[in-house]
């Protein structure tokens, strides 16, 4: 029987923790999860709603995949990526044949499979910058790539400190921003009723003030993770005919958004005729069943790396068991049609998302694709009810965010939802969820909204 008292003390005693100050720490104990639940030390079960991180594809402990772990357990403990094994080369050509090049176009040439989402971004900034020999990265306002150095480039959404958390400031890490990245426009949000884009105008001024001989590549998501935003239908479109008008690499960061979350295998292929020259994946791979990341880039790149010695590596790079979950979790989605499941548990979710908005004033608008749609709340002047919205430091007391009150409702009602930004709900449930467990969660997250029309509106 677990002391959860002393596992508390442990925990609060030796853990360096992030995000909460020492006196805001909360100790929220997970004794088990099982299937789409998480159930806490305490007793309390709830329905993850929000996939954790929008990252546990397949809930929790999902059995396809475990079963793959425990036979790769069963063989194999570390291989260095200086060796191969079975479970690499059948994780590469499940991702570069049989999913990324099933349709045209085949544009994808190599994968090297890593152990988190922020790897695959710092491998993705590297290699563009050895193939092109430039060195600015353009990256959006907004965007989220990871938190190490090179990964994590914009305030409030990048490794910083807030040392005093009664007080509205906050400490960047000395040297940021790191020389080489430029932000660019955030991209218009998905109702924005023209298809002249002022963010893409912006973006061209820029790299003309910039040069596109200093430029290596521009990165974007196709719906942002951490920021809620889901773009309009003409940006990504805009973003490629710049890169390829001025010969600068696409670099598309697929951590959230890749393998089904948005009800097709990645977000660019929400568009016809577009494809990115590097693409950086994770989460969704293996289900966050393990640390998971890769990069792909496309056959050009591939040949000048492969013709070449880069000398480069993690100790962890290839690692037989993070390569035996991704071939458990995609060989399972292959056979399982499971993007004909995403499109039509993600319209039933929709369908119930636009049932509540009717009811709520504080329900601004809701945008997203497949199984992740983001929910933006507004007060009684339909305006963000925290005025910084997605352009926040997380300063002051974030107990009052919106996004944080959303989430202490739903816990009571059994329900994980809650979202990043302040006044932005994430609502991307696994893709093993079940109608009525949708409705279960929006019933609570229903309630939610009732909250926040009366402390808002």
């Amino acid at each position: 029987m677990t002391d959860w008292s002393q596992i508390e003390d442990w925990d609060r005693s030796y853990y360096l923790h992030n995000t909460q100050a020492k006196d805001e720490h909360q100790f929220t104990a997970v004794d088990r999860q099982d299937g789409n639940y998480i159930y806490l030390s305490n007793g309390t079960k709830l329905l993850d709603f929000q996939s954790q991180l929008i990252s546990d594809s397949f809930g929790h402990r999902h059995h396809r995949i475990y079963n793959e772990i425990k036979n790769a357990m069963e063989r194999y403990g570390h291989v260095f990526f200086g060796m191969s094994h079975e479970y690499r080369a059948r994780a590469a050509k499940l991702i570069i044949n049989d999913i990324v090049n099933s349709s045209n176009p085949k544009w994808a040439g190599r994968v090297r499979i890593l152990a988190s989402g922020t790897e695959a971004v710092e491998n993705s900034i590297t290699i563009a910058r050895l193939f092109t020999g430039k060195q600015i990265i353009l990256t959006q306002a907004h965007s989220f790539h990871g938190l190490t150095v090179g990964a994590t480039m914009l305030r409030g959404y990048r490794n910083n400190i807030t040392t005093d958390p009664k007080e509205n400031t906050v400490r960047d890490v000395p040297g940021f921003p790191t020389a080489g990245f430029i932000p660019i426009p955030p991209p218009e949000r998905f109702d924005f009723d023209k298809d002249f884009l002022p963010s893409i105008s912006a973006t061209e001024a820029m790299i003309k003030a910039v040069g596109a001989e200093n430029i290596a590549g521009i990165i974007t998501e196709p719906m942002f993770g951490a920021g809620g935003l889901a773009n309009h239908h003409e940006y990504l479109k805009s973003i490629f005919a710049l890169c390829k008008k001025y010969n600068i690499l696409w670099i598309d960061d697929e951590v959230l958004c890749g393998f089904g979350r948005l009800g097709e295998w990645f977000g660019y292929k929400l568009y016809d005729d577009i494809c990115p020259d590097i693409m950086a994946v994770g989460k969704t791979i293996n289900g966050s069943s393990l640390p998971a990341g890769a990069v792909i880039v496309n056959n050009e790149i591939s040949d000048f790396i492969e013709n070449a010695r880069w000398w480069s590596g993690s100790t962890w790079d290839g690692h037989p068991i993070i390569c035996a979950s991704i071939v458990g979790t995609l060989e399972m989605m292959l056979e399982e049609n499971y993007l004909d499941k995403i499109k039509q548990k993600g319209k039933y979710l929709k369908e119930k998302l636009d049932m509540i908005s009717e009811k709520h004033p504080s329900f601004g608008s809701v945008g997203g694709h497949g199984l992740f749609y983001a929910v933006d709340l507004v007060n009684k002047n339909h305006q963000p009810i925290i005025s910084d919205d997605r352009w926040t430091s997380f300063q002051g007391d974030l107990s009052k965010h919106p996004n944080n009150i959303v989430g202490q409702e739903c816990a009571k009602e059994g329900v994980f939802l809650g979202g990043f930004v302040p006044n932005t709900i994430k609502v991307g449930p696994p893709f093993t969820i079940e109608e009525n467990e949708i409705d279960k969660g929006i019933n609570a997250f229903d309630k939610a909204l009732t909250v926040i029309d009366k402390m808002f509106c």
